[in-house]
């Protein structure tokens, strides 16, 4: 991976163009970026990846149309919450990315197995099983989580908690200035975008 500091609500957004294309017209599409989004630290090429492809597992859960929302928010998981979650999870602040379709969801023994490697819910020949279980080893090697919440008939929501952010003197680029003896610090880390 080649991680680097992301604003995952720009990000989202400007996956927008080709996740409506990709899901088609029978999906509706929406994106709800939260205000003041904190930075997480992820490789950009492999979290577009996850999300397209969660989107396309979306759209199949939808042969007859329906929805699809990803969300953008920041998260602060206390030592109360990581308890009731299934696997291990630093408390602190994340970035949360919620994924949410109102497909034909999936029973609580399926939704336990989803990451797993070669497990499939289509049918021989539609799918392989190694989108979901290739999403979950990106996302944990970002230091995040990912888990899925789903009812039959009602649809699915995949929640993936980015590990936020925080500039440091240590992190921060120098940028040269115009006299080569000269070098100073920019903090980097507020909204501005540098080209």
């Amino acid at each position: 991976l080649d991680p680097r500091p992301v604003d995952t609500g720009r990000l989202v957004t400007g996956l927008a163009d080709l996740l409506q294309r990709t899901l088609g017209e029978t999906v509706e599409f929406e994106t709800v970026t939260g205000a003041g989004l904190w930075l997480t630290h992820v490789d950009c090429a492999e979290l577009e990846n996850v999300l397209v492809n969660l989107a396309v597992n979306a759209r199949d859960a939808m042969p007859d149309g329906g929805r699809l929302t990803i969300e953008t928010t920041n998260a602060s998981l206390d030592e109360a919450y990581v308890a009731s979650i299934p696997e291990p999870v630093a408390p602190g602040q994340y970035v949360l990315l919620s994924v949410t379709d109102t497909g034909s969801g999936m029973d609580e023994a399926t939704a336990r197995q989803v990451f797993e490697p070669f497990f499939t819910t289509k049918e021989v020949g539609k799918g392989t099983g190694l989108g979901l279980s290739m999403v979950y080893g990106i996302i944990k090697q970002t230091g995040g989580y990912i888990y899925a919440d789903s009812e039959v008939g009602k649809g699915t929501t995949f929640r993936i908690f980015l590990p936020r952010h925080v500039a440091s003197e240590n992190n921060v680029p120098l940028i040269k200035a115009e006299t080569p003896e000269v070098e100073k610090k920019r903090d980097l880390s507020g909204t501005a975008t540098v080209l």
